[in-house]
């Protein structure tokens, strides 16, 4: 079916279009008045100067040569290449070298291991043999090869560098392997609901998400990423298994395992004890080595932390040395296995060169006496201090102090979700404020526009119709910027533009998924607009005119549907790329709705009432979309002092500095145990007296 739809898709409906709309246009004019004939021809004049631009700029851009899938992927390998370099420098893995991760073979009492025969993909009957899959962060790509399956789990506590390893995997994979190797691509799978969408279904909705380029149409599989996933030139590297909801990881285990055999290769993270309750739950990940990284030794620390502090004195000495020398000598000291332990992670030896070696202060305060009770009490100070570290003088001579962040930050961890996402944030506040802003926008812009031909009865109805229909489209509307799959079946072009139409709202968690129904909020906007112009040209010039209305509204939705096509860039999609992408779609749009329908209207009606139909069109063409929603939401937020303004920009801002990460479109917190740790904060300021 898929494909049938996909090559219907491709054939050139345009010369049909056209010769119903000149028939239509003929026959109308044939059975008028002259009056009315002279009326209609020229808003047929408009409208096919108006198609016939479009089609030409847009009609142009499509009779590019196609791309190969050869060279998509060589463009999905080039994307993917510099999408983790520049957030591997922005993490500072190698300033001024990579901090020492180890792992080695899960052990085999903890059941978490397939048959080592599986894994080896050994015939019936041949003696397994177990591969070595011990190593250090240079030998990541090496350790993988040796696996004859070419899966990879890798497991470890909170903090213990899963993140840092995949980064560095995806990188020496590409950089050591040919062009005919599948592409690594590393994705969250903090979205998949495995109860709602197969894996391959989500793999090919996130790949065409955070590289545009991918959701071009294909002939046979229907987009560029379904069918580079089909002919195996993808290999999926999954971070975050441990943080799906616990009830869904066994599942999840059982439904990558169904899709491991279309699969070159996958790799897989997670936290130790959630992948292995999982497992108890459902299944191991079939032919998978599974490795579980190593704490850090003091050994380690002493070869990693004294590089980045500045040294001092003749003997070129930091402070780190005399911490170091204590937690070697003397393992029996509390305070020092204390620090020792807290340690042993990398997210937390990190923390710990930002708060001391970044910013000169002197790390012998970790040994003070009495200062931290436990590893929690430590662990809360290091993390603590990553913010305040993170917008002091040293990072940048920051704009903003980190009395000012720290209360946006503590909204974001309790609001936004794992993943952060700016037009998910649009389903944040009450329902009433869109609700609100929705009426009042279509109170004014069908009154107006029903008054102004009707007169005052006229535009009082429109108001009523106006403000109940706008606040249901705006409080209903699905929140899916342009360029983003919405999980509606199909692809790009005008039959994705009909499906967007009867469909229900967003939902503001996870990957948008709306259900289908007959009211709809796209429905309700274009039947009610529709109606309204479609009676002011029977009114103003009979049935010609209500068919020259009805023709110039199907060619505006017609030629909207043309501006709805994926973004044809290599580069991964950021935030304010899918933001950018989003707010240029709704000006194009907003431009050709308001010129075809308010210059038909001005022909049929008069002028006034042509500039009033164009002005809400436009602006309903903007405020209708996830960046006119996210406007109205940001507003708010700013309104109330629960973020900036400027949301966009305070979030890069925090990504450069370490406090965020980005995963494709969205950004997640550096790290979970920072986001609970400023969840917790926020709590306790909120149940402060006088809050």
């Amino acid at each position: 079916m898929r494909r049938i739809l996909s090559k219907v898709r491709h054939q050139p409906l345009v010369p049909y279009v056209v010769t119903v709309a000149v028939f239509v246009a003929g026959w109308v004019i044939w059975r008028s008045d002259l009056e009315t004939a002279d009326r209609v021809a020229s808003v047929g004049s408009f409208t096919v100067a108006a198609a016939t631009l479009l089609i030409a700029v847009w009609g142009g851009r499509a009779r590019r040569p196609a791309r190969s899938l050869d060279e998509h992927q060589g463009a999905l390998r080039a994307a993917v290449r510099q999408q983790w370099r520049v957030e591997e420098a922005l993490r500072r893995v190698q300033d001024p070298v990579p901090i020492p991760v180890r792992w080695e073979a899960l052990p085999a009492g903890l059941g978490g291991q397939d048959h080592w025969a599986n894994v080896g993909l050994a015939a019936a009957g041949a003696v397994a043999v177990e591969v070595a899959v011990a190593g250090r962060l240079p030998e990541v790509a090496a350790v993988f090869r040796r696996v004859p399956s070419r899966r990879l789990v890798v497991l470890g506590p909170a903090g213990g560098g899963k993140s840092v390893l995949l980064i560095r995997l995806v990188l020496d994979l590409i950089a050591d392997g040919g062009p005919g190797e599948p592409v690594p691509v590393l994705l969250s799978v903090t979205s998949w609901d495995p109860g709602r969408a197969g894996f391959a279904d989500w793999l090919v909705a996130r790949l065409a998400a955070e590289y545009p380029a991918l959701a071009a149409g294909h002939p046979d599989f229907g987009t560029v990423a379904a069918a580079l996933l089909a002919e195996e030139r993808v290999l999926p590297v999954l971070d975050g298994l441990d943080e799906l909801p616990a009830a869904a990881r066994p599942a999840a285990l059982l439904a990558l395992n169904a899709a491991s055999p279309a699969l070159p290769g996958l790799v897989v993270a997670s936290r130790t004890t959630q992948y292995l309750d999982a497992v108890r739950g459902g299944d191991v990940l079939t032919g998978a080595a599974v490795v579980r990284l190593s704490p850090l030794e003091v050994a380690d620390l002493a070869a990693y932390l004294p590089r980045t502090a500045r040294p001092s004195g003749p003997a070129a000495v930091t402070g780190w040395e005399p911490v170091l020398a204590r937690l070697a000598a003397a393992p029996a000291d509390d305070r020092a296995r204390l620090v020792a332990r807290v340690l042993a992670t990398p997210l937390m030896t990190s923390l710990a060169r930002a708060a001391y070696s970044d910013t000169g202060a002197d790390p012998a305060a970790l040994l003070e006496p009495g200062r931290f009770g436990t590893a929690d009490d430590l662990a809360g100070h290091l993390l603590d201090r990553a913010v305040p570290v993170a917008y002091s003088e040293h990072a940048g001579g920051a704009a903003r102090t980190a009395a000012r962040v720290v209360p946006w930050l503590a909204w974001l961890a309790a609001h936004a979700g794992p993943d952060i996402a700016w037009w998910r944030l649009s389903a944040v506040p009450p329902r009433a404020v869109p609700a609100v802003v929705g009426g009042v926008f279509g109170a004014v812009a069908l009154g107006v526009v029903a008054g102004s031909f009707g007169g005052g009865v006229a535009g009082g109805v429109g108001a009523v119709v106006g403000a109940v229909a706008s606040g249901f489209v705006m409080v209903r509307q699905p929140l899916v910027p342009t360029g983003l799959p919405a999980d509606d079946g199909g692809g790009a072009g005008w039959h994705r533009q009909a499906a967007r139409l009867l469909r229900t709202g967003g939902v503001p968690a996870g990957l948008p998924s709306p259900g289908r129904g007959v009211v709809t909020p796209g429905l309700v906007g274009w039947v009610t607009g529709g109606a309204a112009l479609v009676a002011a040209g029977w009114l103003a010039a009979g049935g010609a005119g209500a068919v020259a209305a009805a023709g110039a509204l199907l060619l505006a939705l017609f030629l909207d549907a043309w501006l709805d096509v994926p973004t044809d860039v290599t580069a991964a999609a950021g935030p304010l790329a899918v933001l950018r992408a989003d707010r240029r779609t709704a000006l194009a749009k907003a431009v050709v709705r308001g010129g075809i329908l308010g210059v038909t209207t001005a022909a049929l009606i008069g002028a006034g009432t042509g500039l009033a139909v164009a002005a809400a069109t436009a602006g309903a063409s903007v405020l209708f979309t996830a960046w006119g929603r996210f406007g109205v939401a940001r507003a708010w937020f700013a309104a109330r002092g629960e973020l900036p303004w400027r949301l966009l920009a305070f979030l890069d801002d925090a990504h450069r500095r370490g406090v965020l990460r980005q995963i494709g479109g969205v950004y997640q917190f550096r790290h979970a145990r920072l986001r609970e740790r400023l969840l917790t904060q926020g709590a306790e300021r909120l149940s402060a007296p006088g809050a």
